[in-house]
């Protein structure tokens, strides 16, 4: 007795391996909600070290009594902490849906009552450090919780404060 063996043709395999497509397609599509953005309050207090950070290092690159190696790196720790916090301003506004083609930043001028007070002593070296210090930390704790460009914007500012505070900011002592 011929058994029957059913006879699958060509036509009959596309068409089933077309069907499985699309409905893996359709199944895929339902089956999730699109990934919520992440919020960009958590940025607010990196900017605000940062716009700090740039501060206290200008301040205390200008400061007299620092060997030139260290105001030379002060200066630009505060060059760096300034781009980070044009960074993090920029990436909130993208992520507020505010961004526009060009940035721009609020400057305030002196006034004139301001012109004849003295200026703040600057910042002793150890302020600088711990603010960094502190600075790194904090972004740190954010790369945890954040994915794509803003991890990698903060794991960039927890290493560029990190090198700053362990390597740059390190007077140069007697080496034995």
């Amino acid at each position: 007795m011929p058994s029957a063996v059913p006879v699958t043709n060509r036509r009959g395999v596309l068409a089933g391996g077309a069907a499985l497509a699309a409905l893996g397609v359709v199944v895929s599509a339902c089956g999730e909600s699109p990934p919520k953005p992440p919020a960009a309050e958590d940025l607010l207090g990196p900017l605000d070290e940062a716009r700090r950070d740039s501060s206290l290092a200008g301040a205390a690159a200008a400061a007299v009594g620092n060997p030139p190696q260290i105001a030379a790196a002060l200066t630009v720790v505060a060059t760096q902490r300034a781009a980070h916090a044009r960074a993090l301003a920029t990436e909130i506004a993208r992520a507020a849906g505010k961004l526009t083609s060009s940035s721009s930043e609020t400057t305030t001028s002196p006034s004139p009552a301001d012109a004849a007070a003295p200026p703040p002593p600057a910042p002793p070296l150890s302020d600088v450090v711990d603010s960094l210090r502190t600075s790194a930390e904090s972004a740190s704790r954010l790369v945890a919780t954040s994915s794509g460009y803003r991890a990698g914007l903060l794991g960039s500012i927890t290493a560029s404060c990190t090198a700053a505070y362990q390597v740059a900011l390190v007077p140069a002592g007697p080496t034995p």
